[in-house]
């Protein structure tokens, strides 16, 4: 089992062709599991479009959006993602409110980026070089100390199961998934401070380097310290981390 104290998506292989989302609460003393092929959560781009068109009645509502709990978010996903791939203003619109809802708490955060980021094929919303407006426009309203760490776990993790696969199309799938986070990530970077912090905390626990730095956050240093820890990451997958 993995244990963490902190939020956030952990992928796994559970068989062939489904994937393991672990995922833990803030408090840490619950793991729960889903296991569930990714088609069904996330397709490629001309998936996404068909799926919307017929599906435009089954999107959430803005409260379902905002309140409902994770594993209802993770479907509320799917749908708000096939928005992201139409250019129409209409699909826009709708897709920046819905998401301002689900971005609004944790559940929602995590459901999102758990759907956004694993999406298959290379030409996802995900894979364009700039982040959809709606979208963006989402995490400028959201919690950043909500967001920000697990934007940074969306890399972190993904980066560490690259190494850790023994399956090569789990492994290209699982660095696939760390470039969209990046990509995500370096769209934070000029929007909120806290971003650096939690990344040169990061890079300072992977590459081992406990000396005192003035300029460093120790709290980060330690929280992101207990991360590794409880994730059991080893050198390998630090090396990777340090250089993502």
């Amino acid at each position: 089992a993995v244990h963490a104290s902190s939020l956030g998506l952990f992928l796994t292989r559970a068989s062939s062709s489904a994937f393991t989302l672990t995922y833990a609460s803030s408090g840490g003393s619950r793991i729960a599991r889903n296991t569930f092929p990714f088609s069904r959560r996330c397709s490629s781009s001309s998936s996404h479009k068909s799926a919307a068109s017929e599906s435009d009645a089954t999107l959430p509502t803005i409260e379902q959006a905002a309140k409902d709990p994770f594993m209802a978010q993770l479907s509320h996903a799917g749908e708000i993602c096939a928005l992201l791939e139409k250019s129409d203003g209409k699909a826009s619109t709708l897709a920046s409110d819905l998401l301002a809802a689900q971005l609004s708490h944790k559940d929602g955060i995590r459901a999102l980026f758990a759907t956004y980021l694993t999406g298959e094929g290379d030409d996802t919303a995900a894979d364009r070089e700039e982040i959809p407006e709606p979208l963006a426009g989402a995490m400028h309203k959201a919690d950043m100390n909500l967001l920000v760490p697990l934007a940074c776990m969306n890399v972190v993790m993904p980066t560490a199961m690259s190494s850790m696969h023994t399956d090569p199309e789990l492994s290209a799938n699982a660095a696939r998934t760390a470039r969209r986070g990046i990509r995500v990530l370096k769209y934070l970077q000029d929007k909120n401070e806290s971003v650096k912090t939690n990344c040169d905390a990061i890079r300072a626990v992977a590459a081992g380097d406990d000396t005192e730095n003035c300029d460093r956050d120790e709290e980060r240093v330690e929280y992101w310290t207990k991360f590794f820890e409880n994730y059991g990451y080893g050198e390998k997958e630090k090396e990777g981390i340090a250089q993502a």
